[in-house]
């Protein structure tokens, strides 16, 4: 791994800035007020080159309570954490409230430096030590190495490197194969090139010219040029803190907690399903919809908060719940976030996403319980099956996204070989809910065809708005899907059930032969539906039932025969061939009917494309 990001961590004036001053040479307090006052409010960057050769990316973080969201934004993402406590104070309040955080946010490694150590005498910064190894026995600090350092007279800086190269020695390398994802802590705008953003690469490989999205404003961006440790570089990578150079976005169209990525890798979301535990020092009760702010990535919203597994939550419990917020966030499965209370602020808990882009549960606890409990910690095929039961109509990508892990199309086929998922068209849908949606057809389909016993079948619009499903074009892929396998017939624009024809009764029979025969008499003098039918019921049935074989309807209601129609065509065409041209008088006294009813055959002709007007005339249409 050529880049491993380490944070600071600590409370208010115990050295973390000036510690990484003496390592690197570079101050990380930039603003006026921060050398001012002489604390940091915003986030640091800087990078440090060890003996072997590895690159540390440094974020260094203020300490001070007020700034603790500015503190939290850079925490995320990083590979390692040292914890900075002075040797002249010890454990104080934000050092706490810091390892609270950094226990949520699943950071790999830590180091423990004693600054400050001239300050005060041995006796005194034993004390100290032993006080450092009482508090973190038992959590999940216990062990952790302690180096003490002065960053005045840059003692111990030696041995500090050391743990250092230790310490990185064995991260766990991020996945360049994702799509690149960054979460943003700082948007600023450099005259020349316009916006730019940092924060650390989540993972993925990012390149000069890009296409991304920056989210969840959904503004397609791409990447004009790219930085990392202050240096133009063509590619950055997973791991790295870097700087993006954006073009078509304006800097206030872009703010810290937004989330720049590939397109359609992330979820945009305002509820998410999650594991949380509590911190074993508060002395708070949570219930259901319990106000507080949500920390993810290097966002900060208001949220509420649903505890699923329990009734209440206090300090020290551990479980299963959902939080709704106020605005949409872009996250994925896995991340880590933080929550902590509005006022007065402190951090009361934290944990993980299970479910991105979590639905609304009815009120059945076992079932939202059980289903949580699977999102967690099944396997990977069964949760797969789960999202996609949840989710019809998913695409590989899009379940890659949902687990954000590499996945292998042999997980699906699995599913497929059991039956459990079908792949329709380069999607997925679960097998109960192509079942379900069967089932519904053909209710829909007996019903109708119960009620219109001699049409042929429904018009598949009419079924589709029956149906009152989101997904029209999925419906209708899954139409041809249950025609294909003899479920339903498809016959042009209509639906019906495979084993349904319409019949006709002995009587009906016998008034479609009467129908039939009046229509061919008129000839090309058209009669109109009412005036064969009379308005009665049941000859108008009959007639509805061969226009669905045989018969056709022009503008106006008049019926005629498609042989009578086809025999009008092949008219037109002879008088074309013989003239090089279509009349309408021609064509009226070929057919020998009136000029209103060959000029509404010559309009047929038109719109079926085989003829086209030339001036007052008609030529057969070539570009058929």
């Amino acid at each position: 791994m050529d880049s491993i990001i380490v944070g600071t961590a600590g409370h208010i004036d115990h050295g973390k800035t000036a510690l990484v001053k003496a390592l690197t040479g570079h101050d990380t307090d930039t603003l006026a007020e921060e050398k001012k006052r002489g604390i940091s409010i915003n986030l640091g960057f800087t990078g440090f080159i060890l003996p072997n050769g590895r690159t540390l990316g440094i974020v260094d973080v203020p300490g001070h309570e007020r700034f603790i969201k500015n503190m939290l934004a850079g925490a995320t993402g990083i590979d390692a954490a040292l914890i900075i406590i002075a040797a002249n104070e010890g454990i104080m309040p934000q050092t706490r409230e810091h390892m609270d955080i950094l226990s949520y946010l699943g950071i790999q490694k830590y180091l423990i430096v004693l600054t400050k150590i001239d300050l005060v005498d041995e006796e005194f910064k034993e004390l100290v030590i032993e006080d450092i190894q009482s508090f973190i026995k038992g959590t999940f600090l216990e062990g952790t190495k302690i180096v003490e350092v002065d960053s005045v007279s840059r003692k111990g800086f030696n041995d500090l490197i050391r743990e250092l190269e230790i310490l990185t020695s064995n991260i766990r390398e991020r996945s360049f194969t994702k799509k690149p994802r960054m979460n943003i802590d700082r948007v600023f705008s450099v005259k020349g090139y316009g916006t730019v953003v940092t924060g650390t690469l989540m993972e993925g490989v990012l390149k000069t010219e890009d296409e991304l999205v920056v989210y969840p404003q959904g503004i397609a961006v791409r990447v004009r040029n790219l930085q990392v440790h202050e240096h133009n570089v063509e590619s950055a990578y997973a791991g790295q803190r870097t700087a993006i150079n954006l073009s078509n976005v304006a800097v206030d169209e872009v703010k810290r907690g937004n989330t720049v990525a590939t397109k359609d890798s992330v979820f945009v979301t305002d509820r998410i399903d999650v594991r949380f535990s509590i911190v074993r020092t508060t002395k708070l009760e949570m219930g259901r919809f319990y106000k507080l702010k949500l920390y993810v990535g290097a966002a900060e919203e208001v949220a509420r908060f649903v505890p699923i597994s329990h009734k209440k939550v206090k300090a020290g419990d551990e479980g299963y719940g959902q939080i709704l917020l106020d605005h949409e966030i872009a996250v994925l499965k896995g991340d880590r976030f933080v929550l902590r209370t509005i006022s007065p602020v402190t951090t009361i808990g934290g944990g993980i996403i299970i479910d991105p882009k979590a639905a609304k549960y009815k009120n059945n606890p076992e079932e939202r319980l059980r289903s949580l409990q699977m999102k967690d910690s099944a396997s990977s095929k069964e949760i797969i099956e789960e999202y996609i039961k949840n989710n019809p109509f998913s695409t590989f990508d899009q379940i890659a996204a949902f687990l954000n892990k590499d996945i292998k199309e042999e997980e699906l086929k699995e599913l497929e070989t059991d039956e459990a998922i079908l792949f329709i068209e380069k999607q997925y849908i679960h097998a109960e809910y192509l079942m379900h949606y069967r089932y519904m057809v053909e209710d829909i389909l007996s019903d109708y065809h119960k009620k219109n016993r001699l049409r042929k079948g429904i018009p598949k619009a009419e079924l589709l708005e029956k149906l009152d499903l989101s997904h029209k074009k999925q419906c209708e892929t899954m139409l041809k899907y249950l025609a294909g396998k003899n479920f339903v017939r498809l016959d042009q624009n209509l639906v019906s059930r495979f084993d349904f024809k319409p019949a006709l009764t002995e009587e009906q029979k016998k008034e479609k032969a009467e129908l039939a025969e009046r229509i061919l008499e008129s000839g090309y003098t058209f009669l109109t539906a009412v005036e064969l039918t009379e308005n009665v019921r049941e000859k108008q049935q009959v007639l509805e039932f061969m226009l669905q074989d045989g018969f056709m309807v022009l503008p106006g209601q008049y019926i005629l025969a498609e042989d009578q129609y086809k025999k009008a065509k092949e008219a037109a065409e002879r008088l074309f061939r013989e003239n090089g041209v279509l009349k309408l008088p021609d064509f009226r006294d070929s057919i020998g009917t009136s000029r209103k009813f060959a000029l509404m055959l010559l309009e047929r002709f038109d719109q079926e494309k085989f003829t086209r007007r030339q001036g007052d005339d008609r030529i057969l249409n070539t570009k058929k």
